[in-house]
């Protein structure tokens, strides 16, 4: 019980909840001649795998270590931490107020990008398709999870996408914060499953 006391402590203190992720963060503290480091855990002497420059924006956390200090972020073929006091909430930075989102999975090899009230784009090795796109929504008196309706005169397509902190894409040591159901009907049919991220 005292360790849960602690971690919501921690996690008030970074400004940081399980609502806020996945999401955008830019980079705020570093000074100008620095470097933020992205660490291969989440502590301050674990190995150095990346760094960003302290003007980085739209860093995309997908997850926190259970003291809510060091936020996961994908980085080469795999993940890295970084130091939640050096990164700031980017405004309309968390879903549904995101651009979009860019979904992929395997078997077949997909990827579907939904651009919110714009356009959303299906592609595998066999297949290209072209949707209007709908806003991103919830349901009615829930936050989450997050849905997205697109169509064209013969193809439709339902993308629900769900918070979920180790989402493989089954090609690489990345994790991402979101997991995907697609479902399209029409000229291409099937029911898709793989990971997401946030688009800006």
């Amino acid at each position: 019980m005292r360790h849960l006391i602690i971690a919501a402590a921690l996690l008030a203190a970074t400004g940081v909840s399980a609502q806020d992720l996945p999401g955008f963060y830019d980079v705020s503290g570093v000074a100008a001649d620095d470097l933020l480091n992205v660490r291969a855990a989440p502590a301050a002497d674990a190995e150095i795998l990346d760094t960003l420059a302290p003007t980085a924006t739209d860093v995309q956390v997908s997850t926190l270590n259970e003291a809510g200090t060091w936020g996961r972020v994908v980085t080469g073929e795999g993940v890295g931490w970084v130091s939640m006091s050096f990164l700031a909430a980017a405004a309309d930075g968390t879903l549904p107020q995101v651009a979009g989102l860019r979904c992929f999975g395997t078997e077949p090899f997909w990827s579907y990008e939904a651009r919110q009230e714009d356009s959303a784009t299906w592609q595998t090795p066999d297949s290209s398709a072209t949707l209007l796109a709908g806003p991103i929504e919830t349901a009615s008196g829930m936050t989450r999870p997050f849905s997205v309706v697109a169509g064209a005169d013969d193809l439709q397509a339902v993308l629900v996408a769900s918070p979920e902190a180790e989402c493989s894409d089954g090609m690489s040591d990345r994790l991402y914060g979101l997991s995907a159901v697609l479902v399209m009907t029409g000229r291409i049919t099937g029911t898709y499953g793989g990971c997401c991220e946030l688009l800006r």
